[in-house]
Order: structure tokens, then sequence, then C-alpha cells
């Protein structure tokens, strides 16, 4: 036998690639692990108008999605399907939606939309404070008065 060798990393030759390959595997593996446990997903994102339609769409077709179905398709308090399973996960998004809209981030540690499904009131409200509807409410009252 000759003289014994090595290689750059001090291994010797006959050591098999794959076990390097292995370990290196392992590790990956290891950090990924990591990386996905330090994952943490907010429920309070995504809580938007495109979420509010969907429901609305869903509630319409179907009321409470998430109430379970005998097998003749009747409603009932015991187990059985969901009416509807994709619209179902839409109302409990929504239910969400509206839950995160109450929270009190005092110290900004949370990304709430606090005007999800009410976006529009602030517009509506404005609307009914216009010269318009206010000459509509002074001519009932006037009338009310005894005014001509």
């Amino acid at each position: 036998r000759g003289p014994s060798r090595t290689n750059l990393h001090g291994l010797p030759p006959t050591a098999p690639a794959s076990v390097a390959m292995a370990a290196m595997k392992v590790m990956i593996l290891a950090v990924l692990a990591a990386a996905v446990q330090g994952l943490k997903q907010n429920p309070c994102a995504g809580c938007d108008n495109t979420v509010a339609q969907t429901y609305q769409t869903c509630a319409m077709a179907h009321g409470n999605p998430c109430a379970e179905t005998n097998e003749a398709g009747i409603v009932s308090s015991g187990a059985g399907t969901k009416k509807d399973v994709s619209c179902c996960m839409k109302k409990q998004k929504h239910d969400r939606c509206m839950s995160c809209k109450s929270m009190d981030c005092a110290h900004g540690t949370c990304n709430v939309n606090k005007k999800y499904y009410s976006e529009y009131s602030a517009v509506m409200d404005a609307k009914s404070k216009t010269k318009a509807a206010y000459k509509k409410f002074d001519e009932k009252a006037m009338k009310a008065a005894g005014w001509s």
C-alpha cells in the first residue's frame, strides 16, 4: 500500500460523498424546521373589501355555510357535512376580521383594518349632512311647525 492520502477536508479518499451529502441534508432540514416554527401567521391580515364581498356572496347563496346537514340535506344539530366548505372558510375569515377590528392595539403591536366592513359608513354619514339633505329636513320641520 502507498502513502495515505487525504482530501481538502482531511477526510480519507475512501469516505463516500454520500455521507457528506446526507449530513448537509440533515442540516438543511434542521434549519428549515426552525424557520417554519418561527413563522407566525397574522390572523388579521387581508381583511379588506374582497373578504367582505366574498362573505356576502356566500351568505346570500347559503345562509350559514358552516351549518352541518344530514344525509337528507337538512340542517341538523348533530354532526354532518357542511353546506359549503369553501364558503364556510370565507365566513370564518370574515368572523376573524370582525373580531380583529375590535382589537386594542394601543402600542402598535398589531396591523388591523379598523374600518373593515364599515369603510363606507363615513361616506354615507357625510351624505346625510349635505345642503340637499338639510333642505329636505328643514322643509319637513317647517311644515310640521305650521309654516307653509
